[in-house]
């Protein structure tokens, strides 16, 4: 596995050098991926803005038809569909123009690098790769501008542990074994296909960096990358695969992260490129894998679409997936990552502004909530039977208090929402949301999982005498004892 990684990464360097006078013609590089939502999750985002602080100006095209493969691509092209989208980015800005043909978007610029990949449920089973990725790199080499046009792989990534997705079967519902599969087909494709020159290892990224702190959180619903640290990990490897520029000490992330995850992200990405089909273990990056911080404060988490203005409490906005940099009053960092892992339906500013309980809220925090329903039809959003959300990367070592409240103002039926707690036991308690200014919810003596994890899961209580059965989440405290 080491001899073929350094053997492409090799490879990749002479084409590079190779092409140097090309490339500084106009000192653009030009990246054209045809694929799907995997490469949308690759290279619309932070590719440009890395390579922007790298100093290489790039133009970035994605020829894009969702949930689609190999074979679903050579149809669309030889039937002359016409359905493929091609997403664009040009200094920083990003167009679509949509019902495209293949052989148009590879005429539209003098692409310097292609890259191929499979649809995500078939990246690991090389028998769904033939005759149509052969058909996909001569049609493109037909249609292609640029004779010093470099072809590639891009290797995609395995869902996560609990994905849901049907595909995932394939791999028997097991991570390392999609993981293992992808890697196994990617190295045939390279090995039978000598035009393809080179991998991305978007795959192997991934999996590195859930060998940091920031655990298996990389996924936004169980297949697609998080719109943060997946896709910013993903953007990563590209500009290494493409540039030969590591992308480690880059000062660029986007809003929603902090240093440290970037850090561990960018790590996980370079060691990737240096060796594309294995998995690198990087538990000492950003911060160690097993959290021993010990807070010296409480906890607060406010959650809902607002942010409050009183810097001791966290903001937990349905907008970020997995929140990072979580701190206590005292403003000291303590690893703790909280993920919104199954949705809520909304947020409001509807909770009571002034309350009486021992969590001393300020009003921009018991007024704001994460609110979902169970039954019924409300809105443009659906029933939800729950929401959930993962605490991880907690320090094992401690026992936890939580604090709950939740209040909904102007409302005179029985909102009850119930909260249970899983962790190496299960917890529950309930609280009347309705018109709520002085009760709270308290789960004492909680341990998490061995690896650190607790899991709040909220729904609407036995009680809960609302026709949609409403239920709501505002602000959590955490206080922590050995």
């Amino acid at each position: 596995m080491r001899k073929l990684g350094f053997v492409i990464l090799f490879s990749l360097s002479l084409h590079v050098c190779a092409q140097v006078d090309s490339l500084l013609q106009d000192s653009i590089v030009r990246v054209l991926a045809i694929g799907n939502s995997f490469s949308q999750d690759a290279v619309e985002q932070y590719l440009w803005e890395l390579a922007n602080e790298a100093g290489v100006k790039m133009i970035i095209g994605n020829a894009y038809r969702g949930g689609q493969g190999f074979q679903s691509h050579w149809i669309d092209v030889s039937q002359a569909n016409n359905t493929f989208e091609y997403r664009k980015v040009v200094n920083g800005r990003r167009t679509n123009k949509p019902h495209m043909a293949l052989a148009d978007i590879i005429a539209d610029e003098p692409w310097q690098f292609i890259t191929f990949q499979q649809v995500s449920q078939e990246s690991g089973l090389t028998a769904t790769f033939e005759p149509y990725l052969t058909y996909l790199i001569q049609y493109t080499q037909s249609q292609q501008t640029n004779p010093y046009a470099t072809y590639g792989y891009h290797q995609t990534w395995a869902y996560s542990h609990d994905s849901t997705h049907g595909g995932f079967a394939n791999y028997g519902n097991r991570q390392e074994v999609m993981y293992d599969s992808i890697c196994a087909a990617v190295r045939h494709a390279l090995q039978t296909h000598p035009e393809l020159s080179f991998v991305v290892p978007s795959g192997t990224a991934i999996q590195n960096a859930r060998t940091t702190y920031l655990g298996d959180n990389m996924n936004r619903d169980g297949y697609h990358l998080d719109l943060k640290m997946g896709r910013y990990t993903a953007a990563c490897a590209w500009l290494e695969a493409i540039t030969g520029i590591s992308p480690v000490g880059l000062s660029y992330y986007p809003d929603g992260m902090d240093f440290l995850a970037a850090h561990a992200c960018q790590v996980a990405a370079h060691d990737a490129v240096a060796q594309p089909f294995e998995r690198t273990v990087l538990d000492r990056e950003g911060m160690p894998a097993v959290n021993d911080i010990v807070p010296t404060g409480l906890v607060k988490l406010n959650f809902g679409g607002s942010h409050t203005s009183d810097p001791a409490w966290n903001d937990i906005t349905p907008n970020i997936r997995t929140h990072l940099s979580i701190h206590d009053s005292n403003m000291t960092p303590t690893g703790i990552l909280v993920t919104l892992i199954e949705d809520f339906g909304g947020a409001n500013k509807n909770g009571a502004a002034y309350t009486t309980t021992k969590m001393l809220m300020p009003a921009d925090v018991s007024q704001s909530a994460l609110w979902g329903y169970a039954a019924g039809k409300f809105g443009s959003s659906s029933p939800r039977s729950s929401a959930a959300v993962r605490f991880s990367h907690l320090n094992p070592e401690l026992e936890y208090e939580l604090t709950i409240f939740s209040s909904r103002t102007g409302c005179q039926d029985f909102r009850q929402t119930s909260f249970i707690v899983q962790g190496d036991d299960t917890w529950a308690d309930a609280l009347p949301s309705a018109g709520n200014t002085s009760e709270t919810a308290v789960i004492k003596h909680v341990r998490p999982t061995a690896d650190g994890q607790l899991t709040l899961i909220v729904m609407p209580g036995a009680y809960n005498t609302n026709p949609n059965r409403f239920y709501y989440l505002n602000a959590i405290t955490i206080k922590t004892k050995k």
